[in-house]
């Protein structure tokens, strides 16, 4: 079982940073681990399963993960079916005032798989670490465009 935490104060709004991890679709631009990304199933802006195809070289592997979301506070994913046992992740937005804004991700997950384990849980872990950032960075291309 692999589990990461990480949280940091970013100058965001609770509302820009909740649009940018819901809109799950926009993720193959700005994540390089994910290859594609659809909204599947859709139940609501804010609640749908998505289909995910993760990857480096020549290795990639499809999930699809149910996400729930609590408008401008909460998100959370869990892998319904794919490589792994388990997959679940939660973002939470906390406002610090108009400007600033608290987010803490967590994600935990284990593979299905030994050796898919070895082989993607490297890969895995260095995308999970950078995720944050990798937001952080989308929300300021998307600001700087205003």
């Amino acid at each position: 079982m692999h589990k990461y935490t990480n949280t940091s104060q970013l100058a965001f709004s609770a509302k820009e940073l909740y649009k940018i991890v819901i809109d799950v679709e926009s993720y193959p631009i700005f994540l390089p681990w994910c290859i594609s990304a659809k909204v599947i199933n859709k139940k609501s802006t804010n609640s749908f399963d998505a289909s995910l195809k993760v990857g480096y070289k020549a290795i990639d592997e499809e999930y699809t993960s149910r996400v729930i979301g609590t408008e401008y506070k909460e998100i959370k994913s869990s892998a319904i079916n794919g490589p792994f046992n388990y997959l679940d992740s939660i973002w939470t937005f906390k406002s610090l005032d108009n400007d600033y804004c608290e987010v803490k991700f967590n994600i935990e997950y284990e593979f299905k798989s030994f050796f898919l384990d070895k082989i993607m849980g490297g890969l895995f872990k260095k995308a999970t670490i950078k995720m944050l950032d990798a937001f952080e960075k989308r929300a300021n291309e998307l600001n700087n465009r205003i």
